[in-house]
């Protein structure tokens, strides 16, 4: 009643009092809708958050597996079978077939066999070559091969670091500019099946040079292998392995 009055006397109506109501009870529900929708909501997302964790779980467990794979691809190796033919036989299937090899190696099974024509072969000597494709012709290994070793002097003293390694420049020319400004000059023997290998190191400005050398029935096998130095320290006991493997049959 008190409530009627202060409307009649503050001028309202009384047909406009009556429309004034109170708020009840049954008009506070509408702060419950809007928690229920919310509710909803959250329970709508939950699943999809689930989606999302479960996917990044994947692609994390995917990752793993492939750096695991990469780790056991780059410690396996390819056999390189090399025939020392007459340059007339070179081109096309890069001189790597077992059947009838004269001398083998052990390389990373990352790199390629890169195809020696038949120029290589009869003006270089080349007779097999492999390459790390991920950083060129800069880092690989070739085999050179001769004829009537005992006729060439400048294969009379392979003691010699600096008279053998110049005999082998036209083979690689970078070998030649290696030699002119190396920092360090190594070399070494081992005998490896009864054959007497005759083991070199070059330490270059911009390349790094390995070589094995060896003599028989006449002819001369040398294996290079050969690194930009910025990356030999890294690469070193792949490359190391790769000389070590090289066998004369």
């Amino acid at each position: 009643m008190a409530f009627m009055t202060s409307l009649q006397l503050s001028g309202l109506g009384r047909h406009q009092a009556a429309n004034i109501r109170p708020f009840s009870s049954s008009q506070k529900p509408v702060r419950g809708t809007c928690v229920k929708h919310a509710c909803a909501c959250s329970a709508s997302e939950a699943p999809r958050a689930l989606d999302r964790r479960e996917t990044l779980l994947s692609i994390a467990a995917v990752a793993t597996a492939l750096n695991v794979n990469q780790v056991e691809a780059e410690g396996e190796t390819k056999t390189l079978f090399g025939k020392a033919s007459p340059p007339t036989s070179y081109g096309g299937y890069g001189g790597n077939a077992q059947e009838g090899a004269k001398y083998t190696f052990e390389y990373p099974a990352s790199w390629k066999n890169d195809v020696v024509n038949k120029t290589e072969k009869g003006m270089q000597g080349i007779d097999s070559r492999v390459i790390n494709p991920k950083i060129g012709k800069t880092q690989g290994a070739f085999v050179v091969t001769f004829g009537r070793a005992g006729e060439d002097k400048k294969f009379n003293k392979l003691g010699d670091v600096e008279a053998t390694l110049q005999g082998f420049a036209g083979a690689d020319y970078d070998l030649q500019d290696a030699l002119v400004g190396a920092t360090d000059k190594k070399n070494s023997q081992h005998e490896k099946d009864g054959e007497l290998f005759y083991d070199y190191e070059v330490t270059g400005a911009d390349l790094h040079y390995l070589a094995s050398i060896t003599l028989k029935s006449g002819k001369v096998f040398a294996l290079f292998v050969k690194s930009p130095t910025k990356n030999y320290a890294v690469d070193r006991d792949k490359l190391k392995a790769i000389v070590d493997s090289f066998t004369i049959l």
